[in-house]
Formats: structure tokens, C-alpha cells, sequence
């Protein structure tokens, strides 16, 4: 089961752009993603190109967080349970 978080998050990256830590209800170290993927946005919304990532902590919490290619920014999307 997830749920819907939908707010922006600071995110460490590495060079790649893979997130390496990110804030949320404090600091959150990522262990491993687990999947990464494109996604083209609602453009008819003025939505560009996101990458997505699924991750996994240290703490084993499994986190969904989206940067949109155009704007340059992190959105904490999902928090699995």
C-alpha cells in the first residue's frame, strides 16, 4: 500500500542525478533504488519530463521521488508501507 505525498523535498544527488539523501519528516539516507524510470508530463498542463525514482533507505522505508527535468526540481510523490 502507498500513500499520496505530492510535496517538494530537498534531495542530495549524486552526479548521475540518482538521489543520494532527502529531507522529510527528517533526513533520509537512500540504501538502493530500487526502480528508475521516465515519464513524459502532462504537457496540455505545461508539464515537461520527469524522472522517477523508487528507493529504499537505510531506515528500509520505500520512497517515490520525481525530478522534473524542465523546472530542476524534487517532488517526494509516494510513501509505501
Amino acid at each position: 500500500m502507498s500513500r499520496l505525498v505530492n510535496r517538494p523535498v530537498p534531495v542530495a544527488a549524486r552526479r548521475d542525478g540518482a538521489p543520494l539523501a532527502f529531507s522529510f519528516r527528517g533526513r533520509h539516507r537512500v540504501a538502493r533504488v530500487l526502480e528508475a524510470w521516465r515519464e513524459a508530463g502532462e504537457w496540455w498542463e505545461g508539464h515537461g519530463e520527469r524522472q522517477v525514482y523508487r528507493v529504499e533507505t537505510e531506515g528500509g522505508g520505500v520512497f517515490e521521488l520525481l525530478f522534473d527535468l524542465d523546472r530542476r526540481d524534487w517532488t517526494l510523490t509516494r510513501n509505501y508501507d
